[in-house]
């Protein structure tokens, strides 16, 4: 989706960049990439997004440390252990090794989730604000920076350190929603 919008961008530039060059044009383009991460609302969200890394990687360990435990018993007293306990250790291990691996696969896609809805939000709101500031300074185009399509961009056309402070002053994803509660 993103990329036909910019080679949309790009073709429509090019095609009215006669008909603009005769009118007052003005073309920026933005960082989002960079407006995620370096905006207070992204900042919060990779903090709580790290809680829940970590979160995740403990319960792994907890299990994974169970896992090779029994591995290790199983190893080391194998040779003396009577057949039917070593079965019964086996079929532990084996049973606990695919819920490992459940566990595992289950974590990584909930933090996938969990990362694309958090990215999502932040996403939506920068781009409103890039409109609506794109609206109230006259711009013709602004394009996005960040997906290969501006090959040169004159300093002062980057507005990405203008949209984070525009977002951070209303305070982001938390910051919309109290606004909203105290209407």
């Amino acid at each position: 989706m993103n990329k036909q919008w910019v080679l949309w961008a790009m073709l429509v530039t090019l095609v009215a960049a006669p008909v603009w060059a005769e009118n007052n044009v003005k073309i920026g383009y933005v960082d989002l990439q960079r407006a995620l991460n370096e905006s207070d609302a992204g900042k919060r969200a990779r903090d709580d997004f790290k809680v829940q890394v970590d979160k995740a990687q403990n319960a792994l360990k907890k299990q994974k440390d169970e896992l090779e435990s029994l591995r290790e018993q199983l190893e080391k007293k194998a040779a003396v252990m009577k057949e039917e306990e070593r079965r019964t250790i086996e079929k532990d291990l084996a049973r606990k090794g695919r819920d490992f691996e459940r566990a595992y696969k289950d974590s990584q896609a909930e933090l996938q989730a969990k990362d694309n809805e958090l990215t999502a939000v932040i996403l939506r709101e920068l781009q409103q604000v890039i409109r609506d500031y794109g609206d109230k300074q006259g711009f013709t185009l602004i394009l996005e920076n960040s997906s290969q399509a501006v090959l040169y961009g004159a300093k002062d056309a980057d507005l990405t350190e203008q949209i984070i402070e525009i977002y951070n002053s209303q305070g982001g994803a938390k910051g919309k929603a109290k606004a909203k509660e105290k209407e």
